[in-house]
């Protein structure tokens, strides 16, 4: 007699059903209605192989007494027990996860987005002399957030591991497409590195660092320990990169992509020579932007700002001002700061601690700090190889930009365009990527019970 499976599905159904020509028919039949019943399809390979292994040693004992081989077959089947049931365990403890306390706290950062972009608009409509007072930056800023929940569903069902056979296309790509838009790119605030598509324009250096994390993390998980790839990761992912943000000038997608790409290594444990190395070349290439004219000058700005308050040190003056006159409750919601620029993007925190005061400031700040502390609690629980790196690597991308952000909305370090509040500043480039980079961070989480095989 054959078991039938009670789930309603078959590895047969599922893709996955392999051609046992060792196994007895009863055997067979036994597996497929517990693969039947587990949900992660990846996993069926696995599992028969494993539980075919051991009925064959039950059966084999058996024969070993005298039984006949059906009998003993039978004999094992009931050993392992109903095959609903033992389905049912396996996919209990197999089934895809969903980090539902980190979405919780993405969501709760968009919706702070969407309040922020809100009080934005209507600071600036009131602003008649304001280039932005008829900007409609709430309907905009819904309509990439529908974009990016979109991606970042689509990337949660998405195989991550996938993206290990593309790590160097990535690079390659990534690469290039920086050059061109250096090369061909428009000039904005300073900085070559923009894309338009008509109407449609993506600030390709500040998206750039993600994608090199990828390739970096693909690139680390498959080294090896040779003094020829050391310096061959210290050229394609140390000075080739920041040679690039150097170029455009970028000095915040240089400090986010060092920053994280360091952090990596500490995840890799590449040793303190590999990691020293790498950070000195970061750092005289850092060097190089500091001791240039203009990076000397915002520099001196930074810690002589009132002495340089009507050119580099303006802002600082305006963000020490906007602070300190704040106080818990603010200025009230969508009050108007002429003196104040680009309260949309780079001064984001800045604003919401004028208009709606230290508290709202606060609230921010805790969201951000239990947004990394649930990045660091899947990370732990995480146990494949590769997903721990980009897992590090991307947590480690927007961790930089909160700190970096906040950190100079407070006047407490360097003002830095590009640096901006992830999930809350205006901009849709910076918007979809950091969406796509939970999409993938989810994505590893997902599976973080459906993969055995060690990384």
């Amino acid at each position: 007699m054959a078991l039938v499976p009670k789930c309603g599905r078959s590895c047969a159904r599922g893709g996955t059903r392999m051609k046992a020509s060792d196994n007895h028919p009863l055997i067979d039949d036994y597996l497929s209605s517990v693969c039947g019943c587990v949900k992660a399809r990846e996993l069926h390979k696995e599992i028969r192989q494993e539980m075919a292994g051991h009925l064959e040693e039950l059966v084999h004992a058996k024969r070993g007494e005298g039984w006949d081989e059906e009998a003993a077959a039978q004999w094992a089947i009931r050993q392992m027990g109903d095959p609903e049931a033992v389905g049912r365990e396996l996919n209990k403890v197999h089934k895809p996860r969903i980090p539902w306390g980190l979405v919780c706290w993405v969501a709760v950062l968009l919706v702070i987005s969407l309040v922020a972009m809100y009080a934005v608009e209507l600071a600036y409509a009131t602003n008649e002399n304001s280039a932005f007072a008829s900007f409609h930056f709430l309907l905009r800023k819904a309509q990439f957030t529908m974009i990016g929940l979109l991606i970042m569903a689509l990337l949660l069902f998405f195989d991550y591991r996938k993206l290990l056979n593309y790590s160097w296309a990535i690079y390659a790509c990534t690469l290039l497409v920086s050059l061109a838009a250096i090369v061909w790119g428009p000039q904005v605030n300073g900085m070559k590195g923009y894309l338009y598509f008509g109407p449609v324009s993506i600030d390709w250096i500040n998206v750039s660092p993600f994608l090199f994390i990828l390739a970096a993390a693909g690139s680390l998980h498959n080294r090896d320990s040779s003094k020829r790839s050391l310096a061959l990761q210290h050229l394609l992912f140390v000075f080739i990169p920041a040679s690039v943000y150097l170029i455009a000038p970028s000095m915040s997608s240089l400090l986010i992509y060092a920053s994280a790409y360091l952090l990596l290594l500490c995840a890799v444990r590449t040793g303190w020579f590999a990691a020293g190395s790498q950070a000195l070349v970061f750092g005289a290439i850092g060097g190089l932007y500091i001791v240039s004219g203009y990076g000397r000058m915002r520099l001196e700005a930074f810690f002589h700002r009132y002495d340089h308050s009507m050119d580099a040190g303006y802002m600082y003056v305006q963000i020490d001002d906007a602070i300190r006159s704040a106080g818990w409750w603010g200025h009230g919601f969508a009050a108007v700061n002429k003196k104040l620029p680009y309260i949309h993007s780079d001064t984001i925190f800045t604003y919401l601690i004028y208009s709606m005061g230290w508290l709202a400031g606060g609230v921010i700040v805790t969201c951000a700090v239990w947004f990394a502390v649930h990045l660091l609690r899947i990370l732990v629980e995480v146990r494949d190889g590769y997903g721990k790196l980009l897992i590090s690597g991307l947590s480690a991308l927007l961790m930089v930009q909160f700190i970096w952000s906040i950190g100079m909305s407070l006047g407490v370090l360097p003002i830095l365009g590009g640096a901006s509040l992830p999930f809350v500043s205006y901009g849709g480039s910076h918007l979809l990527v950091e969406m796509a980079a939970m999409g993938v961070i989810f994505s590893v989480y997902r599976r973080k019970d459906t993969i055995r095989i060690k990384g």
